[in-house]
Parts: C-alpha cells; structure tokens; sequence
C-alpha cells in the first residue's frame, strides 16, 4: 500500500526532481514532486506535507513568495531553501523570512537527508506542543485538576510517543474515545486518520467485512468491492471500541492483523500490508473473560501492551465544576446560561455520576436548553441530582439509594431518567438496562409529557 507523502520537493529541472524525490523515498522519506509554484500551491492544497525542499528560482515566480504564504500559516511544513553557490545570500534573506535551513547544489543527498530529518523533528514536536496546549485547555475533555487526571495526562504525553497496541479501560461513559483521539494527536501519526469502529454495534459478519473490507461478489449484496476501515486508517490510528464484544471468529483474524501488519478482505485471496496503530477500549473486565472462555488470552496479551485506566468521575469529584463549566462554555448560545451558582455546582460535585463524564455533558446541555438567561442555580439543577443519594450505589453495588420518603412513581422516574442520561440519550439501550421493552419505555416517556403539559407534579424537571 502507498505511503503519503511527506515531503515536497519543488524544483523546475526535472531529472534533478526525479532524482531527489526517488532517493529520499527510497531512504525512508517519501516525497513528491512539483515543477512550478502553482504546481506547489496546488500540491499543498490538496494534502499536508511537513517539510518543503523549495528552489527560490521557478519558472512561474519566486520561491520567497511561496515561503511567505507557507509561514504565514499556524502549523504548516518547514520549508528548506534550495539554492545554488551564488545565491547563498539570498538562501540567508529567506531564513530570516521563517525558513529552516537551507541547502546548497549540486546536492549532497545525505547533507540534505539530514537537514530535512531535523526538519520533520521540529514540525513533530510542534504539533505534539500545540497538542498539549489543547488538552491542557480541555479541548479533548481531559479537563481536569485533580491528581488522577494529571497522571493520567502525563501517561498519555509518554503513550503516545510510542507505536504499540494500547487498551484503553474504563467504565461506560468515562471518555475512552476522548483518551484514544487524544493519543492519536499527540503520536506521530498525528497527520493520519483517525478511525473509530464500535464492536458491539454491528453483526459478525457486518463487523468482518468492516473492519477487513470485501470484494465484490464475495457475499449477498456486495455489488462492488470495498476497502475495510484497517486500510481506511493506514499511516494513522484504527480506535476498536468495546472489543470485548468481538466475535471470537474474528478475533483469530484480528490477532494474525495485530502480529503480521497484513490484511485480507473477505472474499479475497490477496495480502495487503497495513501500517496502523491499535488502540482497544473496553468496559468490561477482559481478564475475568479470558478466564470465561470470552475472549482469547493471546489477543489480551497483544492487545494490552499499554494499558491505561481511565478513572471515574465519582473518584474526581473536584473536577466535576471544571468540566460542567468547560461544557456550558462550548454550549453557550445568545441569551443562554453563562455560569452556574455555587449551589448549583455544589449539587453537581455530590452526585455520584454513575454515567460518568457523558452524564455530566447530558445534564449540562439539558440545563442550557431548558434555563432562562443568566446563572445557573440549583432550581435548574434535574430533580434527580438535586435529590440527596439519588444515583449512589449501595453495597450490593445497584443503582439506588434514594430517600425513603419518596413515592415509588418518583423513584421509577428518577430512576428511568437517570439510565437515560447515562445511556447518552439511547432509547434502545436504557431499555436494555432497564429490562423493558422500546414501546415500554417511550409510553413512560410519553405519559410524564402529558402530564407536564397538562399540568406536572412539582419538581418535574425531565
């Protein structure tokens, strides 16, 4: 499989292009090829590249114009002048312009190799800077300044620079995929893809012809052949969430992917060679299911190389104000909320928030919806976080622990409205927790709209 380039030479000879970009593709650092500015230009605007070997002569122009546009842009590549002996001033002039080095013809294809090394070097840990900054602002919603998201932040600026599988784990709701995209942008395949597939949303054969690809013919309806999301996210980041829920059948094939970087579409014969990071997250206790006989021991093994544990929020209550606060924020609308009262946050940070971070985002985006302007305070605050205990998990480790005093048609409200808010709004799936039907759950639904319509019990906030 073709690897993108990284690298642009711009250069109007031609057998010196060719040459070039031949030699520094056969050492490791693929290139292409442009004759002209506008070539360059359009090259550069089709793809990202992270360094550019640019002749200041061009037929159409001067490369110091090119130069100019390329630095005049946060995080773009670094640009290496290439000029000959007599020009060695004006090579000086475009380094003061922003450029990184420069180098002189005839070239020294290993003087140039290694300038463009340290060239590539410099944009990688730019970009793992301005990364950082990002998450530090809780962009990624990694928010947070208690002591467990400080390790776990410091784990990830170390993950990420490495290559091997990780294994994400936590509880439903935590932020598994926030933690996997952010190991992609911090990793050197930032420029990459990015690929998400959920294991448990789809069938066996779906979840095979997914993730490998088919050809056409090789199944009912495959009527043209088809990449699967391993090629989809070659030279970047494939994210497996909820692999516990893998069929064993495709486990074997994973493991052979996981071992030898070669991928096989369903109905095909041919090997193709991927290069993919593998980042698993599960929900689940994956040792107690090798023990069960669920999932492959050789597989766990492989797949948990780094193992990262991301902690609940129930255990970071210090943290539930910055992240609401973080939320209302990228939420806010004109006339909307604009803060939230200490009343209002303190409700907040007593709630056991046993859907997690996704919980919190729920319950912030209801409140912004649904409050007038101004300060949020606690008479916005859901019922179900105002209520003392209500979402706490008593010893047995169930949902519960509401008030004695409340009607059992309260309880079942709270309660319903809770996996709701915990199940990130999925009908289907809070009727699955609930061990109710679909139709069941949306006449509970439908019943609690009437009567707020007609007239609701006090304290109705759903």
């Amino acid at each position: 499989m073709a690897v993108e380039p990284r690298l642009l030479v711009v250069e109007d000879e031609g057998p010196m292009r060719e040459l070039v970009v031949e030699e520094l593709s056969l050492r490791g650092l693929p290139a292409a090829g442009a004759a002209s500015l506008a070539a360059a230009r359009a090259a550069i605007a089709e793809r990202e590249f992270d360094a550019v070997l640019l002749d200041l002569r061009l037929p159409d122009g001067d490369g110091m114009d090119l130069l100019r546009e390329i630095r005049a842009e946060p995080g773009g590549p670094e640009v290496v002048i290439s000029t000959g002996h007599g020009s060695v001033s004006s090579a000086v002039e475009a380094m003061r312009a922003g450029a990184f080095h420069y180098a002189v013809k005839p070239f020294v294809l290993d003087e140039v190799e290694m300038v463009l090394r340290r060239a590539l070097e410099r944009v990688s840990l730019d970009r793992r800077a301005r990364a950082l900054e990002r998450i530090a602002g809780g962009e990624y919603e990694m928010a947070g300044d208690s002591p467990a998201m400080a390790e776990l932040r410091g784990m990830l600026g170390r993950v990420a620079a490495a290559d091997s599988p990780v294994l994400v784990q936590g509880e439903t709701g935590v932020g598994k995929e926030m933690v996997a995209r952010t190991l992609h942008a911090l990793g050197p395949r930032a420029r990459g893809p990015f690929v998400p597939v959920n294991c448990g949303a789809l069938q066996e054969g779906l979840l095979e012809s997914e993730i490998f690809g088919h050809e056409r013919g090789s199944f009912t309806g495959a009527v043209r052949s088809r990449e699967g999301l391993v090629e989809v996210a070659h030279g970047g980041t494939l994210f497996l969430d909820e692999i516990g829920e893998m069929p064993p059948a495709l486990q074997v094939k994973f493991l052979r992917l996981l071992q030898d970087g070669e991928v096989r579409r369903v109905g095909s014969n041919r090997v193709r060679r991927v290069d993919v990071r593998f980042v698993a997250a599960t929900n689940r206790d994956l040792g107690e299911a090798v023990r069960a006989g669920r999932f492959r021991e050789d597989l766990y093994y492989r797949i948990r190389v780094l193992p990262v544990a991301v902690p609940p929020l129930r255990e970071r209550p210090g943290d539930v104000a910055v992240l609401a606060k973080h939320f209302l924020a990228a939420l806010r609308r004109p006339g909307g909320p604009g803060d939230f009262s200490p009343r209002a946050l303190a409700a907040l940070a007593a709630y056991p928030w046993p859907g997690n971070v996704r919980e919190l985002r729920n319950i912030v985006e209801r409140m912004a919806v649904l409050a007038p302007p101004g300060v949020l305070d606690l008479d916005q605050v859901p019922a179900e976080i105002r209520v003392p205990g209500a979402g706490a998990a008593p010893a047995g480790g169930a949902a519960g622990g509401f008030p004695p005093d409340l009607p059992l048609a309260e309880v079942e409200r709270l309660h319903i409205l809770r996996v709701l808010d915990a199940s990130g709004g999925n009908k289907t799936r809070a009727a699955e927790v609930l061990g109710v039907t679909v139709r069941t759950l949306y006449n509970r639904l439908d019943a609690w709209r009437r009567e707020r319509e007609g007239g609701a019990a006090p304290g109705d906030t759903a």
